[in-house]
């Protein structure tokens, strides 16, 4: 018999019952049954600056994953400090940086290295302007933090974030700064992925349907990538590997399809 791979929220669900100290707030059960409270949403990490610097990012996101995709969506997004327990009940956790970031405290690098071993999803989104290195160089120092036994190295074209829904052969977003994906690799899985490309800068919209920031230098067919590049982290984030397992092959095949039109 085929097995699928487990749902990132079912392995956070069973990781709970092992650690009495923290409360996970998830449930075993597949993403399209979820209540109104635990809808897939994006949670961003407060922790050093640009968190809150690419505003309606997440609402449009999340508005096109449900556009297409069957997965039923939280469009509003949540902040959390890397101290909360409120950081485990998303299966995906965007890290928005730019400039210096400081170090974490003991109890926030407790909390980030149970949330990814225990199959959440932490992408670092570097959002600084071009030349500037400084969230780079940073973010590298503070990984070694929370994961100090694996460094970041690049992600394989053939990984299944590039598959998981759209089929891609890099990361996109509002700047072309590099066509690497790294990350961080952990029992077949990637808990840490981290891009160059500040894809949710890509993303926001103004209320008045506006977009807020411009995509250099490919214009609407680098946002489109972008977008796409967004709804792989949502599925990658609640379906892990899935689409290895060949009960799939017909809705892969129909998708790429419906791609190819």
């Amino acid at each position: 018999m085929i097995k699928t791979a487990p749902h990132r929220r079912q392995i956070i669900s069973v990781c709970a019952g092992l650690c009495a100290s923290l409360t996970f707030a998830l449930q075993a059960k597949s993403a399209h049954s979820f209540g109104d409270r635990e809808k897939v949403g994006v949670t961003f990490l407060k922790h050093g600056e640009g968190a809150q610097a690419r505003p309606r990012s997440a609402e449009q996101l999340m508005w096109e994953v449900s556009k297409r995709t069957s997965i039923e969506v939280r469009e509003s997004p949540r902040w959390v400090r890397p101290e909360d327990p409120k950081l485990l009940e998303d299966p995906l956790l965007v890290w928005l940086g730019r400039g210096e970031v400081p170090p974490f405290t003991p109890l926030a690098r407790e909390r980030l290295n149970l949330y990814l071993r225990s199959g959440g999803l932490l992408y670092i989104d570097d959002i600084s302007p071009p030349g500037d290195d400084r969230f780079d160089r940073s973010v590298r120092a503070r990984l070694k933090e929370i994961w100090p036994e694996s460094r970041l190295s690049p992600v394989d074209n053939e990984h299944t974030i590039f598959r998981s829904f759209f089929l891609l052969d890099q990361p996109h977003g509002r700047l072309l700064r590099s066509g690497q994906l790294e990350h961080i690799s952990f029992d077949d899985l990637s808990p840490i992925l981290y891009g160059r490309n500040d894809t949710f800068g890509a993303l926001g919209r103004s209320p008045t349907g506006e977009w807020l920031l411009p995509t250099l230098p490919g214009g609407g067919v680098q946002r489109e990538r972008a977008f796409r590049f967004g709804v792989n982290l949502i599925m990658y984030s609640t379906c892990l590997n899935y689409k290895r397992d060949q009960v799939h092959t017909l809705t892969i095949l129909r998708r790429r399809q419906f791609q190819a039109r």
